[in-house]
């Protein structure tokens, strides 16, 4: 199993984010539909925004907290969803939402799995802060996608 500091992991959180950024801007490039542009247009300045806070929300973490080991599984160190993802041809808004949920639902068991092994009440609040926050722009994601017709509201 692999030993990390939560600097490490904080970072391989933005680096998801980044990735998150750059594949809904390469998916933007494949789609003729306007909406479904749209759509990927925001998630990608989105991403970037979530990136930006992270590494702002890293500089005001305690550095002893930055600086703690602890060790996880592997299940919890994967995010590798990204590449995994099926990119059609021609995908419509519900795929596009579909995938930011998934990838949402990713990062919210990743922040849920690095709370719960967290060997100090510190690195917990951080990581427990953070999946919080997650959940909070999966919500909104759901909350603007319905707002704007963007999906069926079944």
């Amino acid at each position: 199993m692999p030993f990390d500091q939560t600097k490490d992991v904080l970072n391989q959180a933005r680096k998801f984010h980044h990735k998150l950024s750059e594949f809904y801007e390469d998916l933007k490039d494949s789609t003729e539909k306007e909406r479904t542009r749209a759509l990927l247009d925001y998630l990608s300045r989105h991403e970037q925004y979530l990136e930006n806070c992270l590494k702002e929300f890293a500089k005001e973490v305690d550095k002893n907290v930055l600086d703690s080991y602890f060790q996880y599984g592997s299940d919890a160190s994967k995010l590798s969803g990204i590449s995994n993802f099926e990119i059609k041809d021609d995908m419509k808004v519900e795929d596009v939402v579909a995938a930011a949920m998934h990838f949402d639902a990713c990062l919210i068991k990743f922040y849920r799995e690095i709370a719960d092994q967290a060997h100090t009440v510190k690195v917990r609040e951080v990581f427990e802060n953070l999946l919080v926050m997650e959940e909070h722009e999966q919500i909104g994601l759901s909350k603007t996608t319905l707002e704007l017709g963007l999906i069926d509201k079944r």
